[in-house]
């Protein structure tokens, strides 16, 4: 089967260098807010999601990532000798970087990074390249890169890395939307918002492009505070005619806001889109809206959303706090009752009574009985060889429909189905190596020590509807006088 594009299907030994080459896949998506997300189109703009967020890596460094790749081998830096990337990153740059090396046959992708980098994120970047080391800094990868088979792209100070924008994104975004009015991308390393910026005014010079920083202070992952710009190398100046900045608390919300809404993207696709708003707002104070409006007399906006918002989202919880997250009800069976369930482990009475009635006819027991009814039930009637384990469960609820209920029985089971318990501890010795047959009233509670035990590496099945099924059944007192 041929590789289709237009089908979104690649074939072949070269389907994933398709998939992941922006000439040789479909554009990313462009996609417009409904007016829900859009308190502007009543003044006739229309704002446009950018989605590199949906590149196959999931980030908007997958196109730069690539570029230094290919620009790499084209100049004879990227060798079939070349065994490790080597680049100093705070996450998506190397995520893409490690997939495209698995892609192109390099065998290592090394990431220096930050010590503030999240347990999540650190995490994600593990998943990926290989191997990590959390130590460094640009001019050890610098320097790393340097060695023999090794190749440090430096994403910072390659114009490879905004140039990719001006090879793809700028490209993209005019066919997608040629009466685009106001550009609008969040500023980190500054390569998306320079290559594009660069691109479209080339393009179209009558384009506003609107960079957003973060306000100093707290951060949102990606972007920088305008102070910080300074030492960048990247012509971004060129590529920006306004620059706006927003909060990251604000850049949360609203990235929440667009996730709930459909549009599964990052805190800084947020910050973007708080930063359009700013600009719009200020061309509305000033009378000056019109001045963006296209010959239809509409305002096209496109804002760049960079990820998505799936590493960040212990952040979402710290940084909004809970009143913006349903609560989580019955919180009390976190951590309880963790075990694995199989159907095939529940039996019937008539399969428990066949059961005891192979055992106690074969000269090695193979079974043993754990009944755990109250005592006094016990002693009235029971199966011969049967381990009681009374817990006073005769009146409890079911543990499976009533939460405390099952954090009381799971706690008192698990401590209780154990060689360290002082009391049961020999008992439990009688059932190792043999299947074990978990009794209880209505089957609820022999369901949960089953799961236990199963747990705990033992063969243990538990009888459906409990004892009092096996009554009902009219089979109780037949199996009791087996194993008599």
């Amino acid at each position: 089967m041929p590789s289709d594009p237009i089908l979104n299907v690649f074939s072949g030994e070269d389907a994933l260098h398709d998939f992941y080459h922006p000439d040789k896949a479909p554009p990313i998506p462009l996609v417009e807010l409904p007016e829900r997300l859009n308190p502007y189109k009543k003044h006739g703009v229309h704002i446009y999601a950018k989605l590199l967020s949906h590149t196959p890596a999931t980030n908007v460094k997958l196109y730069p990532a690539l570029n230094l790749i290919l620009r790499g081998q084209e100049k004879g830096k990227i060798t079939k000798d070349t065994h490790t990337l080597v680049e100093y990153s705070s996450g998506s740059t190397v995520i893409s970087m490690g997939i495209l090396a698995n892609i192109y046959g390099i065998q290592n992708t090394k990431a220096y990074l930050s010590n503030k980098t999240s347990p999540t994120k650190l995490d994600l970047l593990r998943f990926f390249p290989e191997p990590l080391d959390p130590n460094g800094g640009i001019l050890t990868a610098n320097l790393d890169g340097e060695k023999e088979g090794c190749y440090n792209p430096d994403q910072y100070s390659n114009p490879e890395n905004y140039e990719s924008h001006i090879r793809w994104t700028g490209p993209q975004i005019m066919k997608q939307l040629p009466s685009i009015s106001v550009f609008a991308a969040s500023i980190g390393t500054s390569g998306t918002m320079t290559g594009t910026g660069l691109y479209l005014k080339s393009v179209k010079p009558s384009v506003a492009r609107v960079g957003v920083c973060t306000t100093p202070g707290d951060r949102v992952p990606g972007p920088r505070m305008f102070s910080l710009l300074a030492p960048v190398e990247f012509p971004w100046r060129e590529a920006v005619d306004t620059i706006e900045e927003c909060a990251p608390f604000e850049s949360y919300e609203k990235s929440l806001e667009l996730c709930r809404n459909g549009l599964l993207v990052g805190p800084s696709s947020g910050l973007c889109l708080l930063g359009l708003f700013k600009f719009l707002d200020k061309k509305i104070a000033a009378g000056q809206l019109d001045t963006l409006r296209n010959d239809e007399g509409k305002i096209p906006c496109a804002f760049i959303c960079c990820d998505q918002p799936f590493q960040y989202i212990s952040e979402y919880y710290e940084k909004l706090g809970p009143s913006y997250f349903l609560p989580i009800r019955n919180s009390e069976l976190i951590g309880v009752d963790p075990y694995n369930y199989n159907i095939d482990w529940e039996i019937t009475p008539p399969t428990a009574h066949e059961m005891i009635d192979a055992a106690f006819s074969s000269s090695s027991p193979s079974l043993a009985i754990l009944d755990l009814r109250d005592a006094s039930d016990f002693a009235a009637s029971h199966i011969h060889g049967a381990v009681n384990l009374p817990f006073g469960i005769h009146a409890a609820a079911n543990p499976y429909k009533h939460p405390p209920t099952m954090v009381e029985q799971f706690k008192l089971l698990d401590a209780r189905l154990g060689s360290a318990d002082a009391e049961f501890g020999k008992e439990s010795n009688v059932l190792d190596g043999r299947t074990v047959l978990t009794l209880s009233y209505k089957g609820h509670v022999g369901r949960l020590a089953m799961s236990i035990l199963r747990n705990r590496g033992l063969v243990a099945h538990c009888v459906m509807g409990g004892t009092e099924a096996w009554e009902e059944d009219g089979l109780w007192g037949r199996s009791c006088a087996l194993g008599a």
